[in-house]
């Protein structure tokens, strides 16, 4: 079988699994809040970051596929993308939002430790301070719209003008949200397919964004489930400030070219917003899914590392 069609094979599994995983960050606030329904979710999803991903994904694609390691051949980008799969497809089942973008970068350092290729070290410890820096910027820009757009909505008299305008904002800010999110984790998660001179940019971002799709409609729902209804109770002035907030923070890493978690980025949107707006938090969900975010990359570095090496055994890498 043609190495390009296996590779392609494998990416859509990856692409399916973002989807299926990843939708909630997107949209998983809106549906827990009532203001979209599942399917509506989802098609919004998939129109935003098919856009993302085409107009906006290539500078994450060339940092992942092209600079942590500098070669990366199809069989290397098989087992990144193999590796990184298997860890989200026993998230998904779990119902816990792990990041795919994490799972990938653990990947590409895993594969070039088991073949001893140059690892740009650099680059990666840039990586790590966008994870850490995310959910944290998230929640800081969630708490700050909030408070903004609370004392705003006040002065509206009209509860039919409020309504438009909740479901508006909330729609735009996971519109955005899903913009971002094909423009970083979409891109992030093709971004072997362009080291392996596979596809090129534009074709691998609009291949990522109907695979995702497909994912989305499929097997989203209970990871929806988990980030929209789990977490805290959202109304529309928190769904929006939480959606818009971790918007602004990936679109920041995004100018720089940094693969992060839109998963990290939503949650600390979230809390953000549910903290300014006097909202309980459930530190057993958050406990949970931060242990996720934690263990993707070690677990990422780890199945790829193996993986490599039980090809090389084989012959089937070098």
């Amino acid at each position: 079988m043609d190495i390009s069609l296996v590779l392609l094979s494998i990416a859509f599994y990856i692409a399916w699994n973002i989807g299926a995983n990843g939708s909630a960050n997107a949209m998983g606030v809106v549906v827990g809040s009532g203001i979209l329904s599942f399917r509506q979710a989802v098609l919004t999803i998939a129109v935003f970051t098919l856009l993302g991903a085409y107009l906006r994904g290539e500078k994450v694609m060339e940092t992942v596929g092209r600079k942590v390691i500098y070669s990366m051949t199809p069989e290397m980008a098989i087992v990144i993308l193999l590796s990184a799969g298997l860890c989200a497809t026993i998230a998904t089942l779990r119902g816990l939002p792990i990041s795919v973008t994490q799972t990938i970068v653990g990947g590409v350092v895993g594969v070039g430790l088991a073949l001893g290729v140059s690892i740009q070290w650099k680059i990666f410890e840039k990586v790590i301070i966008a994870w850490i820096l995310s959910p944290i910027l998230s929640g800081i820009f969630a708490f700050m719209l909030y408070y903004f757009y609370y004392k705003a909505f006040k002065r509206i008299k009209s509860v039919k003008e409020l309504e438009i305008l909740y479901k508006g904002m909330a729609i735009a800010g996971g519109s955005y949200m899903a913009f971002n999110f094909g423009a970083n984790e979409v891109a992030n998660a093709v971004s072997p397919l362009i080291g392996a001179g596979i596809l090129t940019y534009k074709g691998a971002g609009i291949f990522g964004a109907l695979s995702l799709a497909i994912g989305s409609l499929t097997f989203s729902y209970p990871v929806m489930y988990t980030v929209g209804k789990k977490i805290t109770a959202l109304g529309p002035i928190s769904a929006f400030s939480a959606q818009f907030g971790s918007a602004i923070s990936v679109s920041l890493a995004n100018y720089f070219g940094l693969p992060v978690s839109s998963g990290q980025a939503i949650i600390g949107g979230i809390i953000g917003a549910s903290i300014a707006g006097g909202g309980k938090i459930k530190q057993e969900i958050i406990e949970r899914i931060i242990s996720g975010w934690i263990l993707a990359p070690v677990i990422g570095i780890t199945l790829s590392y193996a993986v490599a090496k039980l090809f090389v055994f084989f012959n089937l890498l070098s």
